[in-house]
């Protein structure tokens, strides 16, 4: 019987389709899972619970829906970090998909310090908003 070996490039294939797939999945699916967040199954933040401060991670729920329903401008004022991700990944995507199927592009930033000046204005962000809740939408 013949051995079958996939390259890196099919796996690259294969993955991007994956993806692409799954993401076609979650959009048919978004009035289900806008169903099970309004449901109020999610835990109150513990770190808001307890100091009455914003944790990095607040409002990271509300962004991702303001993000699934098109509303970016609205998702970033609940939390830049969400739409920071959301464009990594999708730079990510097309360079995995244009790699995978033609010729391969480079997108993102390869150096590390163009990634530390956006995380830590993230984190600085994450910050300066418990001091100034009016440049946030969370409560």
């Amino acid at each position: 019987m013949k051995k079958v070996q996939l390259t890196k490039r099919r796996w690259q294939q294969i993955f991007a389709i994956l993806i692409l797939a799954s993401c076609t999945v979650a959009f048919f699916l978004r009035p289900i899972i806008f169903q099970l967040v309004q449901w109020e199954r999610f835990p109150k933040c513990f770190f808001f619970e307890t100091t009455g401060y914003l944790c990095p991670a607040c409002g990271n729920t509300r962004a991702v829906l303001c993000l699934l329903e098109g509303h970016f401008l609205q998702s970033i004022g609940y939390n830049p970090m969400i739409f920071a991700i959301f464009l990594s990944f999708l730079g990510w995507y097309i360079e995995l998909v244009c790699c995978a199927f033609w010729k391969p592009v480079a997108l993102l930033p390869r150096k590390l310090w163009i990634w530390l000046v956006l995380i830590f204005s993230i984190v600085g962000y994450d910050i300066i908003r418990n001091f100034f809740p009016a440049i946030t939408l969370c409560p």
